[in-house]
């Protein structure tokens, strides 16, 4: 089920520095997101999404915690640190099948019609809409019609 490499998430998180470990394996990544990931991992996450747009950075940020959640914590809660894992493989596997990661946060950003004209990142903040943008990009990258 887990269609990428560890590292590659771990990336899209902001990387060991920000992480503060370096898992490598499903099972290490799941103990370390039980844990809850340091507060740190959400910048990190909202600037890969959206490098150079503040209010696109905010709402990516928002998907994961509240802002005051974000502003009282030193780490983030099991459920905040899942979603922004589950964020963070979205944004892999969006680099992955575009190949580029300015191609892949724009496709990230853009409403896209097949997700009812919302963008995938923000679709993807659920499981079941994380699903859908799954085999979205899945397809892509096998150059499968979407």
């Amino acid at each position: 089920m887990y269609p990428l490499e560890v590292r590659k998430v771990v990336a899209a998180l902001g990387g060991e520095r920000t992480v503060g470990s370096a898992p490598s394996t499903v099972s290490e990544l799941a103990a370390v997101v039980a844990a809850g990931l340091p507060k740190m991992v959400v910048g990190e996450l909202a600037a890969n999404v959206a490098p150079g747009n503040a209010a696109q950075r905010r709402r990516v940020a928002a998907l994961v915690t509240s802002p005051a959640s974000l502003k009282r914590r030193q780490r983030l809660t099991a459920s905040a640190s899942a979603r922004a894992e589950r964020l963070a493989r979205i944004v892999a596997l969006a680099r992955d099948a575009f190949g580029d990661a300015t191609e892949a946060s724009e496709w990230l950003s853009s409403p896209h019609p097949l997700l009812g004209g919302a963008p995938p990142i923000e679709v993807a903040a659920t499981d079941l809409g994380a699903r859908q943008v799954e085999r979205i990009l899945q397809n892509i990258a096998h150059d499968l019609p979407v």
